[in-house]
């Protein structure tokens, strides 16, 4: 697989050379846009790229990625749908290229992407022969766990990863006549532990210590939690403790000199999920580095509240679409993006809209994001069974629906259980509109009364296990709140705040370029 395509790479710079254009070490990376129900994040400019030894450059990163880029599938049927982690990398990917004085390097997995044809590609496909492993018990995006290899599978699977990561690292040294400076391992789990043998390989061959980072996502944390939680319902007697008691045996984050150096965590809440989970780990290790935006796509659109409706509702879940005089009726929209997962909490959201549709018959909502048929088929039942008729599941869409959605909106609604950062939040409040949600997670470091609203957590819910149990109470909350944004015109009044923040704080470009100074500015171990 790789190793084939790896070992072309080293000729690269002589037969680029060759071509008797002086600039030829210039090229451009085309960027695409992804559709992930809400936490697509992406640049897309082109970026300038350069190899020669003498081009000034501080660092060279190697990323190893957990999901997928959003990239044409190798049997020439489209592109890739790609999941958030995915878009995040790849965003995190280009921004460290476009800053100049930073090259990166990364690899990620695919079932249905082979390796870039691009001679002077930047990144390498991991190619799977099944679906991308993860670490929930149910995804709209793959349906192979973790906790369903066998040991002898899970070994052979991290040691195929060692090489061809091995390999790699190799080539693009080749390529580039300059040394890795920096690793970052998405997702604090099978990553790191990868990458750390990778370095120790390194170093056996006279290679200097380069540290190892790791960005941690919540879905490995949440895996680690139902690990270690009790065994009562039949989802958490799917996770019998395994992966973090190996975890812990590895030492990956106890010893920073050799295991993770620094943890990246998009939010406060999930800083505090790395002192539960791995209580040895530095706090002081562990920087919070917000997620980013690209306010080139999320930004105010021109089209018309109609035009949205229209467009927006012609193919659609459920119900059945409207017709374009019954979205002429609609003067107002409110907006939801998410996977469809009890944890998102978008059940409450259907409640409210009883309550909300019964007071305000010009206002609708529009329902974005997909999920395993069992979730959207509980979406569709209950919106059947409250009688509702201005609401519709729409489906996965992506960035520039989403930000023209955005625009057009009175309100996002997003009322996740502890949301571990929140980046349909940034994206609605850069296209001008507020923002509700729940006083959990993420949201809680940056949505204030200037921007919007979380509610109360409802008292029936004190953990994930609990979620269901306080979808009414939450839904009368959110109806209440939603009234009050509806009848206050926070639209008019607080749209402006709304823009401000996510422009002074929320850019990819200001993410890596805060993580580089931050780790920069750690004690050495």
């Amino acid at each position: 697989m790789f190793r084939a395509a790896a070992s072309q790479t080293r000729a690269v710079v002589a037969a680029s050379a060759n071509t008797g254009n002086k600039d030829w070490y210039q090229f451009v990376l085309p960027v695409t846009a992804a559709a992930v129900g809400g936490t697509a994040l992406m640049t897309s400019k082109t970026t300038m790229m350069w190899d020669w030894p003498w081009a000034k450059k501080q660092e060279m990163i190697f990323q190893l990625g957990t999901n997928n880029w959003q990239r044409p599938k190798k049997d020439g049927s489209g592109l890739e749908f790609a999941p958030g982690s995915g878009v995040l990398h790849e965003a995190h990917h280009n921004a460290y290229n476009a800053l100049g004085s930073v090259k990166s390097w990364s690899m990620y997995p695919s079932q249905t992407q082979g390796q870039p044809t691009d001679p002077n590609a930047d990144y390498a496909v991991f190619e799977l022969n099944h679906p991308i492993p993860i670490c929930e018990s149910a995804s709209p995006n793959s349906s192979k766990r973790w906790h369903g290899m066998s040991d002898a599978e899970f070994t052979a699977y991290c040691k195929r990863l060692e090489n061809e990561v091995y390999d790699y690292m190799k080539a693009c040294e080749a390529k580039s006549g300059k040394k890795f400076t920096m690793a970052i391992a998405h997702h604090s789990f099978v990553n790191p532990l990868v990458l750390r043998r990778v370095i120790q390989r390194r170093m056996k061959e006279g290679l200097p210590q380069i540290p190892l980072y790791c960005f941690v996502h919540g879905t490995a944390l949440k895996m680690y939690r139902w690990e270690k939680g009790p065994k009562e319902t039949e989802e958490q007697k799917s996770f019998p403790m395994r992966f973090h008691k190996m975890m812990v045996e590895e030492k990956i984050f106890d010893d920073q000199k050799n295991g993770v150096n620094a943890c990246f965590v998009i939010s406060a809440e999930q800083k505090d999920g790395i002192k539960e989970i791995f209580p040895s780990f530095p706090q002081d290790r562990v920087i919070i580095a917000p997620n980013g935006i690209n306010v080139e796509k999320f930004k105010p659109r021109e089209k018309s509240l109609n035009q949205v409706m229209v467009e927006q509702t012609r193919k659609i879940i459920w119900p059945a679409p409207p017709s374009e005089a019954d979205c002429a009726k609609y003067k107002r929209v409110l907006v939801f993006v998410g996977k469809a997962a009890e944890w998102k909490r978008q059940a409450a959201l259907l409640h409210a809209m009883k309550t909300i549709e019964q007071k305000y018959p010009d206002v609708a909502l529009l329902c974005a994001g997909t999920g395993p048929d069992a979730e959207m088929n509980k979406l569709k039942t209950l919106c059947e069974s409250l009688g509702l008729k201005n609401t519709f599941l729409i489906g996965a869409r992506g960035q520039d629906q989403l930000a023209e959605m955005y625009t057009v909106a009175e309100l996002g609604c997003f009322p996740s259980f502890k949301e571990p950062f929140g980046l349909v939040f940034v994206e609605c409040m850069a296209c001008k509109t507020p923002v509700i949600g729940a006083n959990s997670g993420g949201p809680k470091d940056f949505v204030t009364p200037a921007v919007g609203e979380l509610v109360a957590e409802p008292p029936e819910t004190k953990d994930l296990s609990t979620v269901a149990q306080g979808v009414e109470t939450l839904g009368k909350t959110l109806a209440e709140a939603i009234s009050r944004a509806l009848d206050e015109k926070w639209k008019e009044k607080k749209g402006a705040d709304c823009i401000k923040l996510a422009h002074d704080k929320f850019t990819v470009k200001t993410q890596v370029t805060n993580m580089l100074k931050d780790v920069k500015a750690l004690p050495k171990v």
